[in-house]
């Protein structure tokens, strides 16, 4: 019987404080307003991957080899607050269950910490595929990082980077792709997601709220105008992400056009419910070609 592939994740934990209010919890579309709120802690970053993955592992038939807190003797919560998530209802298709919309995202503090499984857990497990979520100061810790892709050898890598982007020792490592058992790096079998304000903070000019014609252009444009992104731009699987609606496919080692993916009633990061419950993709067509 072959054994199920194995996704190790890795990276920067962050704790995020969702505020939503009291009577919400009843279920269904019950708000009517007020003051009174509730407020619950969930994790984000490496450890939120972590457990999406394993809610659909049974499903897929993979494993899952998730993050494993380092206890130093404090709160974990306290110390890695990371923002203060104001929600509110939305209607749901599920009759009698609740869904919410996010408001409000007030960031508390950006120190995230560096959890991974143990290195012999990794070594044992023989991943397939490696995800790290976070990158340069976000991650706490570039060495465990680096020792863990050395250690483990995965096939695949998936790299959620965050700033500064395209810089340091991780990105040095991991930049060629994934070596293979020979030692040689495989290209084609690296993914890199970042988000598109971190491109912004970065200098290219990526127009928002204006269309989603308007945002594809603007990245074929600009995607190049700063040249220490010269590594990212070229990656062969970089993933753009415009909030939680839409996410543009760019191949920088193939003469391809971009792939844009969005929601077809919502701009990026708008807090509207939409009623339609996919979303849509265009294929590149001329006016979203490379020039």
């Amino acid at each position: 019987m072959t054994s199920a592939p194995v996704i190790l994740v890795a990276g920067a934990v962050s704790h995020d404080y969702l505020v939503y209010p009291m009577s919400a919890q009843l279920g269904g579309f019950s708000w009517s307003g007020g003051n009174d709120s509730r407020v619950v802690v969930r994790s984000g970053g490496a450890a939120l991957v972590s457990d999406l993955l394993t809610a659909i592992a049974p499903e897929y038939g993979i494993e899952v080899l998730g993050p494993v807190a380092q206890s130093n003797g404090t709160s974990s919560y306290k110390a890695n607050a990371t923002a203060l998530v104001n929600l509110e209802p939305q209607r749901s298709s599920i009759p009698g269950k609740s869904s919410f919309g996010v408001v409000q995202v007030r960031h508390v503090e950006d120190h995230p910490t560096w959890q991974a499984p143990t290195t012999s857990e990794a070594v044992k497990a023989a991943p397939e595929t490696v995800i790290i979520a976070g990158s340069g100061d976000a991650s706490g810790d570039i060495e465990s990082a680096v020792d863990l892709l050395e250690r483990v050898r995965p096939r695949y890598i998936v790299h959620h980077m965050t700033r500064p982007l395209a810089t340091g020792r991780l990105w040095d490592v991991i930049r060629n792709g994934p070596k293979t058992s020979n030692g040689i790096p495989d290209p084609d079998h690296l993914f890199v997601v970042v988000d598109a304000e971190d491109l912004r903070a970065e200098g290219i000019n990526l127009s928002q709220g204006l269309s989603w014609e308007a945002t594809s252009e603007d990245f074929v444009r600009n995607l190049g105008s700063n040249g220490r992104l010269d590594t990212l731009v070229t990656c062969p699987n970089l993933i753009v992400r415009f909030g939680s609606e839409g996410v543009i496919h760019h191949r920088g080692r193939d003469a391809v056009n971009p792939r844009l993916y969005f929601h077809p009633r919502r701009m990026e990061c708008e807090s509207a419910m939409a009623t339609a419950p996919h979303m849509v993709r265009i294929i590149a067509t001329e006016s979203f070609g490379l020039r």
